[in-house]
């Protein structure tokens, strides 16, 4: 469903008792609930809304934080996995559970490298469907 294909609705804050949208003093938060489109108006002093207001803000900030940790401790990290499989005696190393997690590894440090992003779930599936493939094959 789009965005252009929800019902809406329109919801005046219980709290500040916002007397709807349209004026300048107003403020609008908007969500999908349910298949329908929730426009919510507060006033811009409502205390429900500043308070999630800096919960978002808060969230963002603790989120900014452990990507940057995350940035600084995986190219180590990456490094001495590498350096662990690399150790392991060459029928351990070979092995499809060895294998797959060194592929997913391998794909994940290249979107590391790229600028980030997650390896999909279609780019998993694959991984692990050439190291344990179907028996029926």
């Amino acid at each position: 469903m789009t965005a252009g294909q929800y019902d809406t609705q329109t919801r005046l804050c219980p709290t500040c008792r916002a007397t709807g949208p349209g004026t300048g003093d107003m403020v609008t938060q908007l969500w999908a609930e349910d298949g329908v489109a929730v426009t919510q108006v507060h006033a811009a002093d409502c205390a429900d809304f500043l308070a999630q207001e800096r919960r978002i803000r808060e969230g963002a900030e603790l989120v900014r934080q452990e990507e940057e940790r995350a940035q600084q401790l995986f190219p180590d990290a990456h490094a001495r996995f590498q350096a662990a499989l690399q150790a392991l005696p060459a029928e351990r190393a070979v092995s499809p559970f060895a294998a797959a997690l060194a592929e997913l590894v391998a794909v994940q440090a290249d979107r590391f490298h790229d600028g980030g992003g997650f390896v999909v779930l279609r780019h998993w599936a694959d991984i692990l469907d050439r190291h344990f493939p179907a028996a029926d094959r």
